[in-house]
């Protein structure tokens, strides 16, 4: 059986200029290898033209994390915490989600993701939880133990992502400063975190369309249930 192509679109990083290059984290890709994929990473500076093309030849695309949406994308002006923003990116990744859900294309949407796929749908951003959401639980944990959960998550039962992770509750990482705010049309939340930040929305009615705010390519090497995320969204390229 032929390896599912899953799409997984990278940026350049925020450093000095003599020292950018294209990347995206190896835990992405060490979970899709895992699950039998073939991930085809592709520059978000090429044209949109082949951007669209390449995502049709593929069976699914995955949303990696990164920096943030640019806030004029759902009509706000900067809050002084926005970092990171790629205006190449933020616009590869928006119409990548946009055609993915048109043509009910299997899409798995991580961190920045989940955020990304809910701006490109019409949703909005808290563009900086700690002033405009201050909550004692953490968001933004430490990078230097990326597997470590660090708060609970309670998901709804009966949604895809409780099938998929065989329960309602689970703990979970995070590396976040931003979080879903106005929900857009279509998607549903499926999972939140104890103060109410939404941790996972997914969109009935089609095939696979799943985003999560936490980092569970981090946490698949040792948790099984986060593999199965992976697991379930390899399957659902396959079936293509």
């Amino acid at each position: 059986m032929n390896a599912p192509r899953i799409l997984v679109p990278v940026a350049s990083s925020p450093c000095a200029k003599e020292q950018k290059k294209f990347g995206v984290g190896e835990n992405y890709i060490n979970a899709l290898v895992h699950c039998g994929a073939l991930p085809l990473l592709v520059p978000v500076t090429i044209s949109l033209e082949e951007q669209r093309r390449l995502l049709f030849e593929a069976d699914g695309l995955l949303l990696t994390g990164g920096g943030d949406v640019d806030p004029a994308r759902y009509g706000e002006s900067p809050h002084e915490a926005v970092y990171g923003v790629s205006e190449a990116r933020d616009e590869a990744e928006l119409n990548l989600v946009r055609w993915a859900v048109e043509a009910d294309k299997p899409l798995f949407a991580i961190c920045r993701g989940i955020q990304v796929m809910n701006v490109a749908l019409g949703g909005s951003l808290i563009q900086d939880l700690p002033t405009q959401a201050p909550s004692p639980i953490v968001h933004r944990g430490n990078n230097d133990d990326r597997d470590e959960p660090v708060h609970p998550i309670r998901v709804q039962a009966q949604s895809r992502l409780a099938g998929i992770l065989g329960t309602e509750q689970t703990q979970v990482n995070s590396f976040h400063h931003q979080a879903v705010k106005q929900i857009a049309d279509g998607l549903v939340p499926i999972a939140h975190a104890p103060d109410g930040v939404i941790e996972a929305v997914e969109m009935p009615g089609r095939r696979h369309v799943l985003g999560v705010q936490w980092h569970p390519e981090e946490m698949a090497q040792d948790v099984p249930a986060m593999m199965r995320l992976f697991e379930a969204f390899v399957a659902a390229c396959r079936e293509r």
